[in-house]
C-alpha cells in the first residue's frame, strides 16, 4: 500500500527522472503517484492536473540549472578554465547519468505540436542557457560573435545529448562539450 505523507519537493524528485525517460505523453498521473509511493488522490493534493505538474517540473529543472549555472559564471574567484570545469560538471550532472537527455529539449519536442503552454519555459531555459555562455565567451569575442558561440554550443549541447539518448553513447555530448570548451577559451 503506497506511503501517504510525503512533500512536494519529494514527489518532484522522482517525477523529474520518469519524465526524463518516458515523456509526458507516456506517463500517467496514476503511474506517476505509484512511482512516488503515494495514493493518485495525495498527488493531486499538489497538482490540480498533468499540465500543472509539468509546469512545476519545468520551473523546477529551470531553478535548478538557473542557480548552479550561474554560481559558477559569476564566482569572480574561479578562473574561466575552473568555470569551465565546473560547467562541465553540472551538464555531467544533469544529462550524463542517463541516457535519458534533457527533459527541457524532451518535452519541448514531444508537446510542442500539441500545446504551447510550456514554452515559456522552454524559452527561459535556453535563453539563459544562451546567455550564461554568452558572459564566459565575451572574454574573449565580441558581443555580436560572443552570441553567435553561444547558440551555436547550445545547439551543439542539444544535437549530442539527443544522440547520446538515441545511440546509448555518451561521446556525442563528451564531443559537444569539448568543442565548447575549445570556443569558449579560444583554443
Amino acid at each position: 500500500m503506497p506511503r501517504i505523507k510525503t512533500s512536494k519537493e519529494e514527489v518532484l524528485k522522482k517525477v523529474i527522472p520518469i519524465l526524463r525517460e518516458r515523456g509526458v505523453c507516456k506517463s500517467s498521473m496514476s503511474e506517476l503517484a505509484y512511482a512516488c509511493d503515494i495514493q493518485k488522490s495525495h498527488f493531486y493534493y499538489y497538482f490540480n492536473n498533468k499540465e500543472q505538474l509539468i509546469k512545476e517540473v519545468l520551473g523546477t529543472v529551470n531553478s535548478y540549472f538557473n542557480y548552479n549555472f550561474f554560481r559558477v559564471i559569476e564566482n569572480n574567484t574561479i578562473d574561466i578554465r575552473e568555470k569551465i570545469e565546473k560547467i562541465d560538471s553540472l551538464l555531467t550532472t544533469m544529462f550524463k547519468n542517463s541516457y535519458s537527455g534533457c527533459i527541457m529539449a524532451n518535452t519541448a519536442l514531444e508537446t510542442a505540436h500539441l500545446t504551447p503552454i510550456y514554452e515559456d519555459e522552454f524559452k527561459q531555459f535556453f535563453e539563459n542557457f544562451i546567455s550564461g555562455l554568452q558572459i564566459l565567451l565575451e572574454f574573449n569575442y565580441s558581443e555580436k560573435e560572443s552570441l553567435s558561440f553561444a547558440e551555436q554550443i547550445v545547439q551543439d549541447l542539444e544535437g549530442g545529448i539527443l544522440l547520446m539518448r538515441i545511440y546509448k553513447d555518451h561521446k556525442y555530448l563528451n564531443t559537444a562539450i569539448l568543442r565548447m570548451k575549445k570556443v569558449i577559451l579560444k583554443l
